[in-house]
């Protein structure tokens, strides 16, 4: 049996609820930032603004992954298996995990061409200016970490484990794949980047799609975001 045949018990409701969850503790956390920095203040952390990312970062993966345990394992009773955390072959975490890492890699880089050509003055995403403004390998290895390890993790938790599952029991494998990677791309709020993100989160749902395991996806995502970081920084 396909692991997707097995009926999920949770909807579009616990996906709404979750997004507005993560969208709500962002806005807290603006709203508290006067809070925050005095409290980094008091426990000797300088609130420059990699330390203030950084904070924001580790709450934003932190909420992710604990609405995700509330909705579908506490609330609905799953198990991570559920959400995809099953053990999956070295043959196809290579093909599927090394491999499309390396093709989103690929298509990142030439999908950046037209967007340079079409817009050369296009604005930075706010993790690129703050990677290329840090000050010493400690600040480098964090949103390193940051970027390729916590994002693929709770991104893939949310947008492939939880997400996708829903919208293929709606519209089928290939719907839910494409408007899975639609939402994926837009979710980034970045009009400009929105369509390589897009199709790079078609090819993630894809990964998720074959083998049946977030592993693959998540070490595909992770590939993606640590290439691009390293590219960011020595060019």
């Amino acid at each position: 049996m396909n692991f997707f045949d097995k009926r999920i018990n949770w909807g579009l409701t616990d996906v709404i609820l979750i997004y507005l969850g993560i969208v709500v503790a962002g806005v807290l956390f603006s709203t508290f930032s006067p809070d925050i920095i005095t409290f980094m203040y008091f426990k000797g952390i300088e609130p420059s603004e990699i330390n203030l990312f950084l904070v924001s970062y580790l709450l934003q993966f932190l909420i992710t992954v604990l609405l995700v345990f509330l909705f579908v394992l506490l609330i609905r009773g799953n198990k991570w298996k559920d959400l995809g955390i099953n053990p999956v072959s070295w043959p196809l975490f290579v093909q599927y995990g090394l491999g499309g890492g390396l093709f989103l890699i690929i298509f990142i880089l030439l999908s950046s061409i037209p967007i340079n050509y079409l817009n050369p003055d296009l604005s930075p995403q706010l993790y690129e200016e703050i990677l290329r403004s840090v000050q010493n390998k400690y600040q480098l290895g964090l949103l390193f970490l940051s970027g390729a390890l916590l994002a693929p993790l709770s991104e893939e938790l949310f947008y492939r484990g939880m997400i996708y599952p829903v919208l293929r029991r709606y519209l089928g494998v290939r719907g839910g794949i494409l408007l899975g990677g639609v939402i994926f791309g837009l979710a980034h709020m970045d009009l400009w980047r929105a369509l390589p993100l897009s199709i790079g989160g078609i090819i993630l749902c894809y990964i998720y799609e074959k083998t049946g395991s977030l592993w693959p996806s998540i070490a595909a995502h992770g590939i993606w975001n640590g290439t691009m970081a390293l590219i960011l920084i020595w060019v």
